[in-house]
């Protein structure tokens, strides 16, 4: 009697370990919905049903969203009701030698979308806010896809090309600044060096806006360590004007002649969206709940409010630059409001607040739009990444 009941304690047991092993590959290794480390939501407006709602996110049924909100009664839904919209996609084990981009166009391009948007996507799912503390053996989970991939991993780079280690000692020391000084030196205009700067991979990772005092930017080509300056000795004592309204600025002496940016970044964030690219007139930069919108340059407020199927927009005219700006929003999970902080007609000055970014619940995905236009033909648009620092 003893040793059948000792049987059946071993069988019990024996039942139990199988359960939790099946949960525990279910969890980690099958396709479909899986439980996102940061959950979405979707607030209920006014008109809204399952149908419309599920409509708005890849690859969701109506029966997914009853089913993930344990609705009894689906037809009864409130505006203001808020509904958690589940993930379909895999879990992907980060191997050495991969990286957030190298991970991102690898499921782009076997699912057939822009390489960007789903390294957002993946940001966003799994609320990785810093993309350099990936670390080997760590699970992500990838948004849309059906199934792993095996990643090829590149071979590792040859030695970096001559050049050197600039090294931040200043708060108000710039990539443009960087460019102007090591340019002038190397003898190319700045805007070239600073694609050097910013193409090469030794600085992948690197923000532009927000350089830290020690940190260390690769200047390739360079040939040694320059003392950057940021007084106007760089500058022409004389500004002139071309015809399209742009203000140049001249040595005094040299050969240097060069452009100086006219416009300041409206907002900080990720360019997830670039000019020219899909038709894109443009840039979008990636914003939250909260962010504040600048106004790139002096100017007088054409228009703030709702515009047509743009959304929340505002329309600027940049009368002493010659252009007009214009910020539109777009937003792809939940639903957006935006403080204006200006009307039409007021005059702004480079750098005022002229909008924030607010919502009533956890906004994933907000893009704010900018575009630059010529005012002598606003159809005219130019990328603005020529006109920024």
């Amino acid at each position: 009697k003893i040793k059948m009941l000792h049987c059946k304690r071993v069988r019990r047991v024996g039942v139990v370990w199988a359960v939790l092993l099946v949960t525990f590959f279910a969890m980690n290794f099958s396709v479909g919905f899986s439980a996102s480390p940061r959950r979405r939501y979707h607030i209920v407006k006014s008109g809204h049903n399952l149908d419309s709602i599920a409509k708005q996110y890849y690859g969701i049924s109506v029966a997914d969203i009853i089913k993930e909100n344990n609705l009894k009664d689906p037809d009864h839904i409130v505006p203001g009701q808020r509904l958690i919209i589940p993930w379909k996609g895999v879990s992907h084990l980060v191997r050495e030698g991969e990286y957030l981009e190298l991970i991102a166009k690898a499921y782009a391009k076997a699912i057939g979308i822009n390489w960007r948007s789903m390294m957002t996507e993946i940001k966003q799912s799994n609320g990785l806010y810093d993309p350099n503390k990936l670390r080997q053996n760590q699970k992500l989970f990838i948004p849309r896809a059906n199934k792993t991939l095996q990643i090829k991993i590149p071979k590792k780079e040859p030695s970096p090309p001559a050049g050197v280690w600039h090294t931040i000692k200043q708060y108000d020391v710039t990539i443009w600044r960087i460019a102007l000084n090591y340019g002038e030196d190397h003898g190319i205009n700045w805007k070239d060096m600073q694609n050097k700067i910013m193409q090469h991979s030794s600085n992948k990772g690197v923000d532009p806006r927000n350089l830290q005092i020690g940190q260390k930017i690769f200047v390739p080509e360079a040939k040694k360590v320059l003392e950057i300056e940021i007084s106007s000795q760089l500058f022409a004592k004389k500004e002139i004007s071309d015809s399209t309204g742009s203000t140049k600025v001249t040595k005094t002496s040299g050969e240097f002649r060069e452009e100086k940016p006219i416009f300041s970044w409206p907002a900080e964030g990720e360019i997830v969206g670039y000019f020219g690219e899909g038709g894109n007139e443009g840039v979008d930069i990636a914003v939250t709940a909260g962010d504040i919108v600048t106004a790139p340059a002096d100017g007088v407020v054409e228009w703030a409010g709702e515009y047509a199927s743009l959304g929340p927009s505002i329309i600027i005219r940049h009368e002493q630059e010659g252009f007009f700006s214009s910020f539109s929003f777009t937003n792809y999970f939940t639903n957006l409001s935006l403080t204006y902080k200006i009307n039409k007609g007021d005059e702004v000055d480079k750098g005022e607040p002229i909008a924030e970014i607010a919502a009533s619940e956890a906004v994933n995905s907000v893009r704010l739009h900018f575009e630059v236009h010529r005012k002598e033909n606003v159809e005219d648009s130019v990328n603005p990444l020529d006109y920024l620092p």
